[in-house]
């Protein structure tokens, strides 16, 4: 008779060394604190790398070109060392930063640096906003109104329609946008 039941087809019974359940704890905390070193050394190499975001910022601190590069303006170091502490400090992106300097609102006084947007400048962009697109609004009246309508007449209204709203557009970015990030900053610098 064979011994090989229908249970243990073909199955081998392998022991494992003898072990206590503190030696595989012990040798699990091992390869834990293993992982957590190897971990501890990526992030050290990313934060070192060329394309980090920190490796950038100390590049634009201590860099005129590069800070002129990344943001469209110069400034001296003081000043570089301040605009990188209120993007971090107010979470903003290098395009606020450059549209807060192209409108105006970015401030150095007495060696300290604020943004300033107040509202009445918004309210004014608001309504300039309104006039473009009721003038965008006007011109297509225009063109659905009239009884003859030729092919350049209608690529003039369009181009007409492209350039309100590039200039819809462009107000928002010099009057609306900076008073928006104004507040976020003023709202981050309370807490």
């Amino acid at each position: 008779m064979d011994d090989r039941s229908s249970r243990s087809a073909g199955a081998k019974i392998v022991a494992f060394p003898a072990g206590t359940k503190a030696d595989r704890a012990e040798a699990q905390s091992v390869h834990i604190d293993a992982m957590q070193e190897v971990l501890v050394a990526i992030d050290v190499a990313i934060k070192e790398a060329e394309w980090s975001p920190d490796h950038q910022d100390q590049l634009a601190i201590c860099d005129e070109q590069a800070f002129r590069r990344r943001f469209g303006f110069t400034v001296n170091r003081l000043q570089r060392e301040q605009i990188i502490t209120l993007k971090h400090e107010a979470d903003l992106t290098d395009k606020e930063i450059k549209i807060l300097r192209s409108s105006g609102s970015l401030v150095f006084q007495n060696s300290k640096l604020s943004v300033m947007a107040p509202t009445l400048i918004a309210i004014w962009g608001y309504i300039q906003i309104v006039m473009l697109f009721l003038m965008m609004v006007l011109s297509v009246l225009a063109a659905v109104s009239a009884q003859k309508v030729s092919w350049p007449g209608i690529a003039g209204i369009v181009a007409l329609n492209m350039m309100l709203l590039f200039g819809m557009n462009l107000s928002n970015d010099v009057f609306i946008w900076p008073q928006r990030i104004r507040k976020r900053v003023q709202q981050q610098q309370r807490t």
